[in-house]
């Protein structure tokens, strides 16, 4: 079997991710409800009775639902989160029978392999959810070659650190979030203009498209596949995040390609390796 990666749905209203491998099959995020989510999954070969795991970025409510522990604990699904994370949940009872049964899995900075074979290096990034982590990832193939992965869902600013764990991954899924012209004139209340566009907020298609530019200008090998996420319902046009990553494609002469997902629907299954 390969590795596949699947967005399930990225967005304000709700976020989560499915990596499959021969070995594992792993949510990032539980931002949808476990009805929600079981039919997203329909059609992919993961269902919450083969999941193995599931890995929280941070605890805004579009990325985890609590209602989704109580179906953890039922099928035996081990929950990932970090040590601050795990702290600020101890007040939710269906998290609380989640650690009773052993299944909650603290992580600090340091790579941790989730369900034993798939390896995750947090990435902390700049975000009103402290804290909140990117991951890159690396999952073994059938042919036992690693396939790498890597994940930036919400941060408002990626810095040259943050963007070189990027280089040499088969996949990137990044936040394009907002038009900055849209956001400026969208009309919203400027304490939250402002907190969108802050250093702690999340990626423009201009940002984004720039991180995506130093992973290609960096002399690795391309992704083959640029998975955007998180586009704003208000303040971005799937055209717009398109345009601004394919003409960062055709400046590199790459052969990278753009897939670009929605709130509303399950995206495309990659399968990279």
């Amino acid at each position: 079997m390969s590795v596949y990666f699947c967005v399930l749905g990225s967005g304000s209203s709700g976020n989560a991710a499915l990596v499959m491998t021969p070995h594992a099959q792993i949510l990032i995020d539980i931002g949808f409800s476990p009805q929600d989510l079981e039919q997203r999954m329909s059609g992919t070969g993961a269902s919450w009775e083969s999941l193995d795991a599931v890995v929280i970025t941070h605890l805004h409510g579009d990325h985890i639902k609590r209602t989704c522990f109580k179906f953890c604990a039922r099928h035996n699904v081990e929950v990932y989160c970090h040590d601050d994370h795990a702290r600020q949940l101890e007040e939710v009872g269906s998290f609380r029978k989640l650690k009773r049964l052993e299944l909650v899995r603290a992580y600090s900075e340091a790579p941790f392999d989730v369900a034993g074979a798939v390896r995750f290096f947090p990435l902390k990034v700049p975000h009103d959810s402290a804290p909140t982590f990117g991951f890159r990832i690396e999952a073994p193939a059938a042919n036992g070659q690693l396939r790498r992965l890597g994940y930036l869902a919400d941060l408002g600013e990626c810095d040259d650190a943050l963007a070189r764990e990027m280089y040499g991954v088969d996949l990137l899924a990044l936040e394009f979030n907002h038009d900055e012209h849209l956001q400026r004139t969208s009309g919203r209340h400027p304490s939250l203009i402002q907190r969108i566009m802050s250093r702690d907020g999340h990626l423009s298609n201009r940002q984004a498209a720039d991180v995506y530019r130093r992973v290609l200008e960096s002399g690795h090998p391309e992704p083959k596949f640029l998975v955007q996420m998180h586009l704003s319902r208000e303040c971005n046009r799937v055209e717009l995040a398109y345009q601004a990553a394919q003409e960062v494609t055709l400046l590199a002469g790459a052969g990278t390609r753009v897939f670009c997902t929605r709130q509303e629907m399950r995206g495309t299954m990659h399968q990279i390796g």
